[in-house]
């Protein structure tokens, strides 16, 4: 038997001109422009071909991405969250997202009994910045591993630290000190998050808006005498999806363009953007079997967009009354959400699944260009 090596090599190669006649025939005096999508400002072509492209698209990320799945704690008093936590970890969690109000010791340490901190995401945010400063936050976090008998420096997770969404005056050295202080203590943290908090559902809009954020720590922190490039490990960007599949998906690879075009911009050598995704909680509907449906295919696009850290939303969010079955079973169909995707479709398994769909390569790069556009126009 012969090995064919040029599985193509049989079929004629068809222009994209060729296939425009054929489906302008095929339409039957219907325009063509019809079959365009028009959306957040974009007129995305139904119709993606070789042609489009002057070499093929290659993958954005050149390796396997097993994302980190991920559990919102709801409840804020101490023991409730770790009872949650506890089952999220049980049950499969691989990082619990926390919500931290509070520096008192005693607290921490309820909230975090029975956890192997340096087994997991840990990803800390608070409501009030000023009543828990990041850095005694920190703190507190490293001694409590180290009385657990844990060296601080192998916990990883981020810090969910905003100066750059702040609308008063801030304090940007206590930022760049910040950074310093987790490079030397908490190598596997990051501290600044780039949010599309507050930001308008448009695509483009939302993504200028982070874009804008990044360049801002990037140059606040520079003028402290902190080192871009150090500056540019320490952020990751937390942004929210919708239900549109190949939209959401082309928004995460196109942020993935943007950020390393920021960092060529700054003459830093390329740094993968750490995503952690989470759902815009307008996506669901009082059909909880659809909001069930609504979780895997936007669990789908996040995991096809790059996300390093993804959150689902329970399928009866902010619906619990009508629920027939208790919350904690809606918190284990969302993890088993993402189990089904990593462990039956073996998503992890492939370096930028999308890549290569001259559809989704267009989508991306026409959201790319429009944010870079909306970004910096000024």
């Amino acid at each position: 038997m012969q090995n064919v090596t040029d599985f193509f090599a049989e079929f004629p190669t068809i222009s994209k001109e060729q296939w425009l006649e054929r489906i302008e025939k095929d339409l039957k005096g219907k325009p063509l422009a019809d079959l365009y999508w028009s959306v957040d400002g974009l007129d995305l072509d139904s119709f993606g071909h070789a042609d489009d492209f002057s070499a093929p698209p290659q993958p954005l990320w050149d390796s396997p991405k097993s994302w980190e799945i991920c559990e919102k704690i709801e409840q804020t008093d101490p023991v409730s969250a770790n009872h949650q936590a506890m089952e999220a970890l049980t049950f499969g969690a691989e990082g619990l997202c926390f919500q931290v109000n509070t520096l008192e010791t005693e607290a921490l340490e309820s909230m975090f009994a029975g956890i192997h901190l340096d087994f997991i995401g840990l990803h800390i945010g608070s409501d009030n910045w000023n009543a828990t400063p990041p850095a005694a936050l920190l703190s507190e976090i490293g001694r409590l591993a180290s009385e657990k008998g844990i060296d601080p420096e192998t916990l990883r997770g981020t810090l969910g630290y905003a100066p750059a969404l702040q609308t008063g005056l801030v304090d940007w050295r206590y930022a760049s000190e910040l950074m310093a202080y987790a490079k030397m203590n908490f190598p596997g943290f990051k501290m600044l998050r780039i949010s599309d908090e507050n930001a308008p559902h448009h695509v483009i809009d939302a993504l200028a808006q982070m874009l804008q954020q990044a360049h801002r720590c990037l140059k606040k922190c520079a003028a402290e005498g902190h080192a871009a490039e150090k500056t540019a490990q320490q952020l990751y960007f937390d942004l929210s999806i919708g239900q549109s599949y190949f939209l959401e998906m082309a928004k995460l690879r196109a942020l993935h363009l943007l950020w390393l075009n920021l960092l060529k911009a700054w003459n830093i050598a390329p740094i993968a953007p750490t995503l952690h995704v989470r759902f815009r909680p307008d996506v669901y509907t009082d059909d909880l079997y659809t909001n069930m449906i609504r979780a895997t295919t936007m669990s789908m696009a996040a995991v096809m967009g790059g996300a390093d850290q993804l959150t689902v939303l329970p399928y009866d969010a902010g619906r619990q009354e009508i629920s027939d079955y208790p919350q904690a079973f809606a918190r284990r169909i969302a993890r088993n959400v993402q189990h089904l995707l990593k462990m039956e479709s073996y998503l992890d398994t492939f370096a930028d699944p999308a890549a290569g769909s001259y559809y989704i390569e267009q989508m991306t790069m026409q959201i790319a260009d429009k944010v870079w556009v909306a970004a910096f126009k000024s």
